[in-house]
């Protein structure tokens, strides 16, 4: 009797084990309760924003619903609930303006469809009503109302510069060759350039420039049959130039011709040179650089003009520029010509006093940064 009640407890503990273990394996691997097991709170905030994109997605359907039966007042108290929800997405906030102007445009509230048609163009200013077919034909009628040009860009561009010198005096001291009245002059520059826009209008714009422009200048003279007399000098400037740009009227703007005029400000910041004479025959050893920096004008103002071509891709613009610029103040400061010892007494030279003249070649890229919404006939309705 006592081995049968054993055997009965032993059998009757086994199967409570069984099954509170297939009760708990159950529950950890079953994919109906996922949520049981997870984070609560990243569980609420999954469900919640699924509810909320679908609450979006249904009020914008039932828009379109409202405004195709022909029920404006409707659709416009929709769209203002719908317009108070968060997190709209870039599409949907589209897609509302779209049937919010067109169902302003069909009550004849033209100052509310003209209103939003800016706003909306703010948002996507490379908007075509053409190529978009889903939208209503009175949303397209009031865009193509308005047009959108930049505002405010920036734009960066390299340049190469070549100078020609325009002279006012040539001082020679030991100099006795037929030709040596007539130095040959070599100056070479290239420039980095920062720019900044502001359009007022649709053709005209106006650029700040500050730009970095490094020279490399060689002059030779003759002083006799075999001796040639070197002069070789680096400088760096700091430009500020600014522009008045004025643009072809074109009706599409994709490849557009301008020209520019203005003037700029130079300012030299540092100067350094090397003097030597080379004799056929000889040995030369070329000294090192040294400061010439306090003998030029270090403040020196020019004008300037060019013209220019630009191709539009959407928010970008690359260019090509032919520039010209004309210094109104000698390079070499004329009161300091005799100060450079070094010069005058070991080299016998005198630096020459000449004007130049830049031409510049250069090629950049622009953004378009803020875009200016314009209606073609003064107001769009």
């Amino acid at each position: 009797m006592k081995t049968h009640i054993h055997i009965l407890i032993t059998i009757l503990i086994a199967a409570t084990c069984t099954s509170v273990t297939a009760q708990t394996d159950t529950l950890q691997s079953s994919s109906l309760f996922k949520n049981v097991t997870a984070d609560p709170i990243e569980g609420e905030k999954s469900l919640g924003d699924d509810f909320e994109e679908n609450t979006i997605a249904i009020q914008l359907n039932m828009l379109h619903t409202l405004y195709s039966a022909g029920k404006f007042h409707d659709a416009l108290q929709l769209s203002r609930e719908i317009a108070d929800l968060p997190h709209l997405t870039k599409e949907q906030s589209h897609d509302l303006l779209k049937y919010t102007i067109s169902a302003y445009k069909s009550l004849d509230y033209d100052r509310e469809a003209d209103s939003l048609a800016k706003q909306y163009l703010k948002k996507d200013p490379f908007y075509n009503p053409d190529e978009d077919k889903d939208a209503p034909v009175l949303f397209k009628k009031v865009l193509k109302n308005y047009y959108t040009r930049p505002k405010f860009s920036v734009w960066a561009a390299i340049g190469k510069h070549t100078v020609e010198t325009f002279h006012d005096t040539i001082r020679t001291i030991i100099d006795t060759n037929a030709n040596a009245r007539k130095p040959e002059y070599d100056i070479m520059g290239f420039s980095v350039q920062l720019g900044f826009e502001y359009r007022p209008s649709k053709i005209v714009s106006i650029s700040l420039a500050p730009s970095i422009i490094s020279y490399d200048l060689e002059r030779t003279i003759k002083r006799t049959d075999i001796a040639t007399f070197h002069y070789n000098e680096t400088s760096i400037v700091f430009a500020l130039p600014l522009y008045v740009e004025a643009a072809l009227p074109l009706s599409r703007e994709i490849v557009v011709p301008s020209v520019y005029a203005g003037a700029q400000m130079k300012f030299l910041v540092h100067s350094e040179y090397t003097a030597y004479t080379e004799a056929i025959g000889t040995y030369t050893e070329v000294p090192d650089m040294q400061s010439s920096t306090d003998l030029k004008n270090r403040f020196n103002y020019s004008i300037l003009g060019g013209v220019r071509i630009k191709y539009n891709r959407r928010r970008m613009t690359y260019f090509a520029d032919l520039g010209i610029s004309f210094d109104m103040l000698p390079y070499n400061d004329p009161k300091k010509i005799y100060s450079n010892n070094d010069l005058l007494y070991q080299h016998f030279h005198v630096p020459d006093i000449f004007q130049m003249l830049e031409y510049s070649v250069k090629v950049g890229i622009k953004v378009n940064l803020q875009y200016k919404t314009i209606a073609k006939y003064n107001y769009g309705y």
